[in-house]
């Protein structure tokens, strides 16, 4: 790995102040140092300088170690807590008289709210409730649904596809138990089959308003807390389902995470010729990422923008110093200030490896772990 115009990204985002007061060191700005690159100013040491001793007098500002370590560069994205993708309920038209309150467990038999005092409740299911259901009708709708009344705890009624009169007669049990009308069948109002139970997320409707057919009264979601965040479609191998990250909260506590969801979402088709939609598709779709927390954290902090920070390299066991100690040598290149035990210094030219956290991996035939080197001042 060398010193060339390839490490200058790093370098421009990892460098945080200029070097100051150093001997025989001269201070170039942007457009001087082509070596440097574009985009930043670093100190320059003529390659005439041969590497000679610097007069102590004149020496480092401020100093470190060169430190044996393993350093690690990470890559971040911001999110946003929550519980996930919300599942909206919408409502048959009627008044809401009663609705559950947001953070209300969801689970079979809940019930969600009450229109006209008809009482709309949750099951579990795939199959949406899609039409009424009473004796005579067949399917796996039928099924569904007499499953859920047995698993509340109706008998007297085969849990099979057929609605019979001894399916009618359990149906009206639970609806005396629920307050609804007993009449023995169910209207594909009366219920809503969810997939999982959850909590109540957001609650749209109030009290003594009217609601029109269609209309989200609540939605519902997971109960676990969960990163979501959009990333590049040039990301998504970096946050693949099952993916280990580390979740940084509001206030820099962190927590543990795994990726859960990874799903590419295409942008809507752009106007213009069929290839120029194409590529604007392609330029524009996202990946929609789901981080499951390994443990909840305040429910207060739901809401709240969050990191999400994985490692993409690691070196362990090399050489690590400040990226303030490199110094631009003329001619490309970066080398680093040596204070020997008599207090003289001399340049000595190393190579860059991995660049994370305000620190350098380098690599020079003059370099050892303990040498001390000099850094920008304060």
């Amino acid at each position: 790995m060398t010193a060339t115009l390839d490490h200058q990204d790093d370098l421009d985002a990892e460098l945080d102040r200029p070097r100051r007061g150093r001997a025989k060191l001269v201070w170039l700005t942007l457009g001087v140092v082509a070596a440097a690159g574009a985009g930043g100013a670093y100190w320059y040491l003529p390659r005439d300088d041969g590497g000679e001793a610097v007069d102590a007098a004149t020496g480092p500002a401020a100093t470190a170690e060169v430190v044996r370590d393993t350093i690690a560069a990470t890559e971040t994205w911001s999110g946003t807590l929550g519980h996930g993708d919300a599942l909206g309920v919408p409502a048959a038209q009627g008044t809401l008289t009663r609705v559950a309150a947001t953070d209300t467990e969801v689970t079979r038999g809940t019930e969600l709210f009450r229109l006209d005092e008809q009482p709309v409740t949750a099951l579990l299911g795939t199959i949406p409730m899609y039409r009424d259901l009473g004796i005579g009708d067949e399917g796996i709708d039928v099924e569904q649904l007499e499953a859920n009344l047995e698993a509340l705890g109706y008998d007297g009624f085969t849990a099979d596809d057929e609605y019979t009169g001894n399916t009618a007669e359990a149906v009206e049990e639970w609806q005396e138990d629920v307050g609804a009308p007993e009449t023995g069948t169910v209207a594909r109002s009366d219920v809503v089959f969810l997939p999982e139970g959850g909590r109540v997320g957001t609650v749209y409707g109030d009290l003594g308003a009217p609601v029109t057919p269609g209309s989200p009264v609540l939605d519902v979601t997971g109960t676990d807390q969960v990163a979501t965040l959009e990333v590049d479609v040039a990301d998504r191998d970096l946050l693949a389902v099952g993916t280990a990250v580390t979740v940084v909260l509001p206030g820099g506590a962190e927590t543990a995470g795994t990726v859960t969801a990874a799903t590419v979402v295409e942008a809507p088709p752009a106007a213009g010729a069929p290839g120029e939609e194409e590529a604007a598709s392609a330029e524009d779709a996202v990946v929609e990422v789901e981080v499951a927390l390994a443990e909840p954290v305040d429910a207060a902090l739901v809401g709240s923008p969050v990191d999400v920070v994985r490692p993409v390299d690691e070196r362990p066991d090399v050489l690590v110093v400040p990226v303030t100690a490199l110094l631009a040598v003329a001619g490309g290149g970066y080398g680093l200030e040596v204070i020997a035990a008599d207090g003289t210094t001399s340049v000595v030219p190393v190579e860059l490896g991995l660049f994370a956290d305000g620190r350098v991996e380098v690599v020079g035939d003059g370099i050892a772990e303990g040498d001390v080197v000099g850094v920008a001042g304060r």
